[in-house]
Parts: structure tokens; C-alpha cells; sequence
């Protein structure tokens, strides 16, 4: 499985239903960008999602750590890289390279992903294909270590969603996009419509389905103001299903 290129790149074209009310493109549309690039390079080594299913396995997305410099504009061209970097504990780690048109780059970022198998749900070890592709790529971006993130002890907002069709992945539960957007909704206003996005760190840690209703929780650091911790619990069993921070600059770019 491990026949394709080591290093992937897709270019993209902010679209007008990409970005928000300053004109730039919103963090879940980068994010679709991350998950699209993934994608389209685990079908060119051979670990595409419905490829896996068949076989009784998935990929799922654990964690995230994404840092942007500049969020792209309306219309403007954008090229995303990606490729494999190894294994660490249980995460088969990817990276990611933003870039505008003329190469400058834009932001960067590291994930983490589990291999589960479809009749346990567990994960699996065997992440030797992983590790010899990355042989061949460059290293991590980001040198994270994805320890267990702070959660969100007295919020200081809180509001609730309700999961969607829309919502839904291909395997049948909510989109991790989906779940980012929700930690947003939390935010005070003079944030999500008056700040510049720097950077998000995500923990996806239970599942959510179709009706299910999340409560969303966020609270400012006490030493960083501009740092937000976010938690999202659903509501019906008061299982947390993500922990999240994000970083914040004061104003528009």
C-alpha cells in the first residue's frame, strides 16, 4: 500500500461560500481543505476510507494542531501539501503545508490518526505501512506530542447545537469539521466576528450522531486572554465528545 507518492498537493480557490463576513476564508473551509488533501492522498497510497471499510477498518482523526499566519481571501488560490510522518503511541501522524498561489506560506499543520478497527472500535497497532512511506517525506511541522488537553472548568459562554444530517460522515457519525465549527459558536462575539484566528488545537474524543444535542462550553485562559479553552459534552449521556483551545489577536487583518 505504500506504492503511491510520499508527498501530496492540492490546490484550491477560495470560494465565495468559503469565506465570512471579513471577507476571508472561514477556519472550517480550511479545515474541509486539511481533510480533502488527506484524503485524496490516502486513495493514491491506497488507504482510502471505503477501500478500508471493506476491509473492516477506518481512519479517524484524533487530533489537530493548525496554525495560521493569514487566513486566504475571496478568490484567491491556495495550494495544500501533505504527507505521512511516522507513528507515535497509537496516532499515525500527517502534516500539512499551506501555501497562497506564489508559495508563500500561510499556516501549517499536524494531525493525528487511528486506524479502528469497524467490529471493536479499537485501534490498531499495525501502522507499518505509515511508517515506511514516511521514510520518504519530509518530518513534522509542528512537534507536538498530543498530550490530553485542559478542559473548560468555569465557562464563561455556553450555548448548544444539534447534530444534522448535514452533520454526517461516512461513517455515520459527525464530521470533525462539523465539530470545530460548533467550538466556534461559543466564542464572545467581539472574538468570532472583531479577532484574527492564530491557531486551534482539537481533541475528538467520542463519537456523536444524527439529533444528538451538544452543549458547548468556552472559557478564556486566565493568563492569556486571548486563549480560549472548549469543551463539547452531549447532552444526553454527558459524554465529552471534544476538548479544544484556540488562540486569538485582537482585531482584524
Amino acid at each position: 500500500m505504500t506504492d503511491g507518492p510520499a508527498v501530496w498537493t492540492d490546490g484550491y480557490r477560495v470560494r465565495a461560500y468559503e469565506v465570512g463576513a471579513d471577507g476571508r476564508a472561514t477556519l472550517p473551509a480550511v479545515c474541509n481543505w486539511l481533510q480533502e488533501t488527506a484524503g485524496n492522498h490516502a486513495t493514491a497510497l491506497g488507504w482510502a476510507v471505503d477501500t478500508l471499510q471493506a476491509q473492516g477498518r477506518t481512519w479517524v482523526l484524533s487530533r489537530l494542531h493548525l496554525r495560521l499566519a493569514e487566513l486566504p481571501r475571496w478568490r484567491d488560490e491556495v495550494r495544500v501539501t501533505t504527507w505521512p510522518a511516522g507513528v507515535h503511541r497509537v496516532f499515525a501522524l500527517r502534516e500539512f503545508r499551506i501555501e497562497d498561489g506564489g508559495g508563500r506560506e500561510l499556516g501549517i499543520a499536524t494531525t493525528g490518526w487511528l486506524l479502528l478497527d469497524l467490529a471493536t472500535h479499537r485501534p490498531l497497532r499495525s501502522l507499518a505501512d505509515v511508517e515506511a512511506i514516511a521514510r520518504n517525506a519530509p518530518g513534522r511541522v509542528l512537534d507536538d506530542p498530543f498530550d490530553r488537553l485542559p478542559e473548560t472548568e468555569s465557562p464563561d459562554s455556553e450555548t448548544a447545537v444539534e447534530v444534522r444530517f448535514a452533520d454526517l460522515d461516512m461513517n455515520h457519525h459527525a464530521n470533525n469539521v462539523s465539530v470545530i465549527a460548533w467550538a466556534l459558536e461559543a466564542l464572545p462575539e467581539d472574538v468570532a466576528l472583531g479577532a484574527t484566528f492564530g491557531a486551534l488545537e482539537i481533541e475528538f474524543r467520542a463519537e456523536t450522531h444524527h439529533g444528538d444535542t451538544i452543549g458547548v462550553r468556552a472559557q478564556r485562559e486566565p493568563a492569556a486572554p486571548a486563549t480560549f479553552r472548549h469543551t463539547l459534552v452531549r447532552a444526553g449521556d454527558g459524554r465529552e465528545i471534544a476538548r479544544a483551545r484556540s488562540v486569538w489577536t485582537p482585531g482584524r487583518s
